[in-house]
Formats: structure tokens, C-alpha cells, sequence
């Protein structure tokens, strides 16, 4: 038994040219499609959360506003239909309160700079943990940190800021969003400095041009009063969502926006991406399977005769099973450890290329693993299958 386990051990090799072209080709495919799978997990995941989460968000706009709606609304401070603080402690009193996970207020601010080539951008005053939802996002809560962080409840009072990677490209001058990148950048709003803390990105120029600082921040620079741009609520569950909407819709100052259409673009997305994924992932396995059992098929003629020979002095059909399955898993091991330095190389770029988190962690190690037991086994059917029915004689005449 050894004998035969080593034998195949040794096989791939007899011709070296052709076992370290097959192994490349092997770990190229493996890895690849390690990677094409994990990219259709996550974009199936997303989705996922994406309508879970979308489905529960409400949006407040003052009533008649368009959009954004413009700082300060239509409505100066004090009138009756002003949208302000008064507005959100009547959201908070509605009946069905009780099922409102959250409710952020944002205040916003345009900043205009004529000597940028993007001139537009927006600075948004929000509560310290409330999710960054950029002003022409398709998927709200889709903008993620890139560099530094995100602000935290500690930052309540502080000037810091966190923005987006067009705007810190453009205004900051930071070509490559890192930690390192943002060292002391300030920036100065309406004459006061604030730090740069986090640079985040949500795929879009438009909007990756914003900057997000804390509320009270906000109100200190800019002095909006008690003044509101938006109003957002999020509720607990989809059950919860069509009564809080009747309750806020009774509040005269506010237009109540559901937000499931406004995704509708980002999940066409990332669905054909899945499609997508999962089509390349099947041609990849199909091109691997190929490709291990053409080799092993044209490694089992070349060594008709051997087989023969081996047969004749009494090798038993269970050792030569274990030889090809040596000899399969050999390849196979060999092209994964490959895909592992494929996986690892690739992955950040592919995650960058999509804007999904295709990481390479115990996730893609365990596909990668996956892949190269299934292309042994795949690739030991046909030598096991010839090999067990060869006869001694019968590999002579052929050979």
C-alpha cells in the first residue's frame, strides 16, 4: 500500500514541464473560483440585508420639499409648518413610539468651493453612530469606512469629521484612503477646524463628496436654530412599518417617503452581480474538472503498459485505486495551496473592483479546500475506473 501511495505521489512529476503548468492553470482556477463564490455569497447577503433593512426605514421631509429639500426647508423657524425639533418630539410621541428602533435627526449644510473641480458637496450634522446615509445614495445605509473610523458617541461634542473619498481625494488631497494617509488632516468649516477622522465610500461620486460631523458640532458652526432638513425612522420590523407610517403621516409638516423603490437600482445591481458570479464560478469548475481529469486521463494511457505490469506481478486493484487517488489528491493539494496565494492576492482587488467584503479569510480557505477535495475526487474517476478493469494483457497489446 505504501508502495502504491508513494507511486502516485511521485506521478505528476515524471514529466516536471507538464506538472508545474497543470498545477498553475489548477490554482488559478481554484482560486478563482473560491473567489467567484464568495463574491455571489455577498452580494446575496447584501441583498438580504438591504431589503430587511430598507423595508424598516422611513424618511421625513418637509412637507413640499423636493429631494434634499434644501437647508433650512421652505419654512422659516417659528412658523406653524416649520420642520424642526418640535417636528421630531412629535414622531417620538406618536402612538406606536413603542416600535420605533431609532430616530435620527440630520441637519444639512451645501458647501460650495468654485476653485474645485466638484464644486458641490454636502456637510450633514447627525447624531454620533447614526448610519452615514449619503444625500443621492441609492442604498442608504451602504456608505462604509475605508480609512480611520466612524464617529462615536465620545465625539458628541468634538469637531471631527468623517468624509467622503471624492471629497478627500479633491479637497484633502489623499490619493490612497489609510489610516496613515489621514494622520492630523483638518479641514475648515465656516472658519472652524475640524479633524479628519474616517474617510468612508458608497461606490458614487455624488455620494462620496459629502462631509458627516457631529449635530452639535453642526449647530455650533453653522447656527441652524432649532431647524431640521430630514427626519429619519427606523422601525423594528416590517410588521411595525405601515402603522408608524399612518401616525407620521398625520404630523402636517412632514411628506413620510418609504424607501424600497430608491433601491431598486442597487439591487438590480448587485442581483446581476450574483447572477453573474454564480455563471463564472460554474464555468470554473467546469474548466478545473476538465482540466484534472484530461490530465490524469492522458497520465493513465501513458502508463498502460506500467499498469499492466503491475497487475501481472499481483498489484490488486485496491492499490492501484490508491495510487490514482494519490496521485489526484497530489494535484489537486498542490493547485490549492497555489489558489491560496491566488485567493490572497486577488481578493482585495476583486472587493475593491465590486464594493463587496470579499475578504480572505477562513471563508475562502474552506472554499479553496472544498474545491481542491472536489477536482480529486472529479480527477480520480476515470483512472480508477480504467485501471480497475484493465487486464495484464490487454495494457501489453494496447501498448
Amino acid at each position: 500500500m505504501t508502495g502504491a501511495m508513494l507511486r502516485g505521489l511521485r506521478n505528476p512529476f515524471r514529466s516536471a514541464t507538464r506538472g508545474v503548468v497543470v498545477v498553475s492553470l489548477l490554482a488559478l482556477v481554484i482560486g478563482l473560483l473560491a473567489l467567484m463564490i464568495q463574491a455571489t455569497l455577498a452580494s446575496r447577503e447584501r441583498i438580504a440585508a438591504m431589503d430587511q433593512r430598507v423595508r424598516t426605514l422611513i424618511e421625513l421631509r418637509e412637507a413640499g420639499a423636493f429631494g434634499t429639500g434644501g437647508f433650512g426647508g421652505d419654512h422659516p423657524v417659528g412658523e406653524a409648518l416649520g420642520f424642526n425639533l418640535d417636528t421630531l418630539a412629535k414622531a417620538l410621541r406618536i402612538p406606536h413610539a413603542r416600535h420605533l428602533a431609532r430616530v435620527d435627526e440630520y441637519v444639512y449644510h451645501p458647501d460650495v468651493d468654485a476653485s474645485r473641480r466638484n464644486a458641490y458637496a454636502m456637510v450633514i450634522g447627525l447624531h454620533p453612530g447614526a448610519a452615514l446615509r449619503a444625500i443621492g445614495e441609492v442604498d442608504y445605509e451602504n456608505a462604509r469606512i475605508i480609512a480611520g473610523r466612524s464617529l462615536g458617541p465620545a465625539d458628541a461634542q468634538a469637531r471631527v469629521a468623517v468624509v467622503g473619498r471624492l471629497y478627500a481625494r479633491q479637497r484633502l488631497g489623499i490619493g490612497e484612503p489609510s489610516a496613515a494617509a489621514l494622520g492630523d488632516r483638518e479641514l475648515v468649516l465656516n472658519g472652524q477646524p475640524f479633524q479628519v477622522i474616517g474617510i468612508y465610500t458608497t461606490q458614487n461620486d455624488f455620494g462620496d463628496n459629502h462631509v458627516f460631523i457631529p449635530i452639535e458640532a453642526f449647530r455650533a458652526t453653522y447656527r441652524p436654530g432649532d431647524k431640521l432638513s430630514k427626519i429619519f425612522v427606523t422601525v423594528d420590523s416590517v410588521a411595525h412599518v405601515e402603522p408608524v407610517v399612518a401616525d407620521l403621516k398625520a404630523i402636517p409638516e412632514v411628506d413620510v417617503v418609504t424607501t424600497p423603490e430608491a433601491v431598486s437600482t442597487a439591487r438590480t445591481t448587485l442581483g446581476s452581480l450574483s447572477v453573474a458570479s454564480a455563471y463564472a464560478a460554474i464555468v470554473l469548475f467546469a474548466i478545473g474538472a476538465v482540466l484534472i481529469v484530461f490530465v490524469l486521463m492522458l497520465s493513465t494511457r501513458e502508463r498502460l503498459r506500467e499498469i499492466g505490469t503491475l497487475k501481472a506481478i499481483g498489484a490488486s486493484n485496491r492499490e492501484l485505486v490508491i495510487q490514482f487517488l494519490a496521485e489526484a489528491v497530489t494535484v489537486s493539494g498542490l493547485g490549492g495551496l497555489g489558489a491560496l496565494a491566488v485567493a490572497a492576492a486577488l481578493a482585495r482587488v476583486l472587493s475593491r473592483a465590486v464594493g463587496l467584503p470579499i475578504a480572505f479569510d477562513t471563508t475562502m480557505i474552506v472554499l479553496i479546500l472544498a474545491g481542491s477535495i472536489a477536482f480529486a475526487a472529479l480527477g480520480s474517476l476515470y483512472p480508477v475506473a480504467k485501471g480497475a478493469r484493465l487486464s495484464p494483457l490487454e495494457a501489453i497489446r494496447r501498448e
